[in-house]
């Protein structure tokens, strides 16, 4: 019986001991990070940041429906295909629905302790990723979906090489 309880005690010891290392290299990294802001303090912005602006620009230019902008799907080191599009470039990933839900103990909503999280059916009813792929449409409503590489700029570039694949507007076809 004493080697049982002896046993079974130094069982919880360990279980506290890597408890109590995560407290300690917790409060060392705190530690450290208090020292920094005393000895190596952010800069003060004076109430302006140039990252806020840019990304604020960004999201202005792109979230316009009717903005016409150009990308080049690259693959292989080289342009294979160029399109103008309309609108952003999404990635197929984007949902309109959360991925997941919170399963709570007894099924309910009322403020209990969440069992665990897991995973919710998409806008569709299919669950998982859609891969790793952009879309987006062209000018005349295309829809293109890519995997791979690409350069998105909003005025027109002038290519070195033409592109791989190229796509005749009037024709409806692929060369």
């Amino acid at each position: 019986m004493l080697i049982t309880l002896m046993s079974a005690s130094s069982c919880g010891s360990g279980q506290d001991q890597v408890a109590e290392t995560r407290v300690i290299e917790q409060q060392q990294s705190e530690g450290k990070q208090m020292a920094f802001l005393q000895t190596q303090p952010a800069p003060d912005l004076k109430g302006f940041s140039l990252e806020r602006e840019n990304l604020i620009k960004r999201t202005n230019l792109w979230n316009d429906r009717n903005k016409v902008s150009y990308i080049y799907l690259v693959n292989y080191g080289k342009v294979m295909a160029f399109y103008p599009l309309k609108g952003k470039v999404s990635s197929v990933n984007s949902l309109l629905t959360n991925p997941e839900r919170v399963e709570y103990k007894n099924g309910n909503y009322s403020g209990e302790f969440a069992a665990a999280v897991t995973s919710s059916p998409a806008e569709d009813g299919s669950y998982g990723t859609n891969g790793d792929a952009i879309f987006f449409f062209t000018t005349d409503g295309t829809y293109v979906e890519w995997c791979g590489d690409y350069m998105l700029c909003d005025k027109q570039l002038k290519l070195s090489t033409p592109p791989a694949i190229v796509y005749t507007k009037d024709a409806g076809t692929i060369k």
